[in-house]
């Protein structure tokens, strides 16, 4: 299964037309719009639609309704998990507060509690907010990762787990058996792929 990974799209629909085609699916981590409206948001997720189906979480910047949106081809995971081919994927969208004016903030324990929601276990999990040291660097500094997020992967061990949030501190890491993929802002032009096999393949790349 080949699969795109994407994130913090923030309007950045012509960024979209450039990508290829040719995945099973697409995984978006959330921030798909600055401009704080529903319809705005949901214009990005029909843009990555053309591509493959979209399964994604709503990020900090996005409008909390976003999270129950549905059609055809583009399916929420925040709070729930859906079948994707062999596999299960789930997650959780939102973040802890920034400095900023976010529109959908979440406490550590929303988080945790809409974590331990997602049964049957799912092998990718996509949460917009990474978990707290990795991937989570402000600034390549200052981590604001999410404790409960870092808990669930440690005792979870999902095959995958996807996130955004911050745009500098994107790549691959590992935590336990996970693969960790902060793809990058695809406003600045970066995504990856992942193949999943016998193995994970990631890839990260850029327009």
């Amino acid at each position: 299964m080949r699969l795109l990974l994407v994130a913090d799209i923030h309007d950045a629909v012509d960024k979209v037309e450039a990508l290829d085609g040719g995945y099973d699916a697409v995984i978006a981590a959330g921030d798909y719009t600055y401009k704080r409206r529903l319809d705005a948001a949901v214009e990005v997720l029909k843009s990555l639609r053309r591509i493959a189906p979209v399964y994604f979480v709503p990020g900090n910047t996005d409008p909390p309704e976003l999270a129950r949106y549905s059609d055809r081809d583009i399916h929420p995971l925040h709070g729930r998990v859906v079948e994707l081919g062999e596999y299960r994927v789930g997650g959780v969208g939102g973040s802890l507060p920034t400095p900023f004016d976010d529109l959908f903030r979440l406490g550590e324990e929303e988080i945790e509690s809409l974590l331990n929601q997602l049964t049957p276990t799912p092998q990718i999990l996509v949460v917009h907010n990474p978990p707290r040291g990795h991937l989570d660097k402000v600034g390549r500094v200052k981590p604001v990762g999410s404790v409960a997020v870092r808990r669930y992967i440690e005792t979870k061990q999902p095959k995958l787990s996807i996130h955004g949030h911050i745009h500098e501190d994107w790549g691959i890491d590992l935590l336990g058996e996970t693969v960790l993929v902060n793809p990058g802002p695809l406003r600045q032009g970066r995504y990856a792929e992942a193949t999943l096999g016998s193995k994970i393949e990631v890839v990260l790349k850029s327009l």
